[in-house]
């Protein structure tokens, strides 16, 4: 029996910031699969269509769509965790069914 591989897309419209999430993302959950990386909530909706990944990394605030509209279109279908700089989405972001809050800077 072979052990599925988790997987995860992430989305924020901050390239070194997407970048270094991707690095942190590596470094703590080696086995994780990154199938997508996007700069916007549109790409991150249109990615979750098409890769169906486990687990959602989200900015709050990007270009096209927020974080939270691509949480509620993933609702019940992957976990959702949110990374961002606005602690005042958190009450909305945990009604969108988010698992995890994480402010940023991110340190690893």
């Amino acid at each position: 029996m072979t052990a599925m591989v988790p997987t995860a897309l992430v989305a924020e419209d901050e390239k070194l910031l997407r970048e270094q999430l991707v690095d942190l993302l590596h470094a703590a959950w080696p086995e994780l699969e990154i199938v997508a990386a996007v700069d916007d909530g549109a790409a991150a909706m249109r990615e979750l269509d098409r890769r169906k990944p486990d687990v959602l990394f989200l900015d709050i605030q990007m270009p096209e769509a927020s974080g939270l509209e691509v949480a509620r279109r993933a609702s019940g279908r992957c976990h959702v965790a949110f990374v961002t700089a606005y602690d005042q989405f958190a009450v909305a972001a945990f009604e969108q069914g988010a698992v995890d809050y994480v402010m940023k800077p991110l340190t690893g």
